[in-house]
């Protein structure tokens, strides 16, 4: 709580001259971003496989059908490292030192602090992308070969998705429960005139 400020008031939400982003606008840079960061993990994953064999390998000709397929748990492990490694990189790097993500920028929306509206540092940027994209995907890869596991992490996801984006519709600041433990806010920038 800021100084000064009525108690029960929300915090401040950055910068008075940008309007709030809209849901539907930082919905649509979520969607364009999970496509763009899923393009660069499979190209990275691929280059991978190519230089140091297949994670994954399929035995047709093998007796039992478990053994038709093979996982290289050693390239799964990388794999995971860098996928997630990846996942990271192209959001928190962004927010910290451009103040949004690659469709955040490209449709004019900035990811600042919720108390003074400036950029926001590499830990809150850290905590935002941990809270934004948990590691489901790394407990999913870590837990192959046991489905119900599978099956539990991706229905956590949309469970945890879902809350995220009610939180942030249901907020008079459009912050879902990812910027409020992160102390972020999402903004609209307005075009300069000229």
């Amino acid at each position: 709580m800021s100084r000064g400020q009525p108690l029960g008031q929300p915090a401040p939400a950055g910068r008075a001259g940008d309007p709030l982003a809209g849901v539907a606008r930082r919905f649509l840079a979520w969607i364009i971003d999970v496509g763009l960061v899923t393009l660069v993990i499979f190209v990275a994953v691929g280059a991978l496989d190519a230089a140091f064999g297949p994670t994954v390998s399929f035995r047709p000709e093998a007796a039992t059908l478990p053994d038709t397929v093979a996982v290289d748990k050693g390239m799964l492990a990388v794999t995971i490292v860098v996928a997630t490694g990846l996942s990271a990189a192209y959001f928190v790097l962004p927010w910290a030192l451009l103040g949004g993500s690659p469709a955040q920028l490209a449709l004019r929306l900035r990811v600042r602090g919720e108390q003074d509206g400036g950029a926001l540092p590499l830990g809150r940027a850290l905590a935002r992308w941990l809270l934004l994209f948990p590691p489901f995907a790394t407990v999913s890869a870590l837990a192959a070969g046991v489905p119900l596991i599978g099956w539990l992490v991706w229905g956590g996801a949309l469970v945890w998705y879902v809350i995220l984006l009610l939180t942030t519709a249901r907020s008079e600041t459009n912050q879902g429960l990812h910027d409020r433990l992160a102390g972020s806010v999402v903004r609209k920038t307005r075009v300069a005139a000229g």
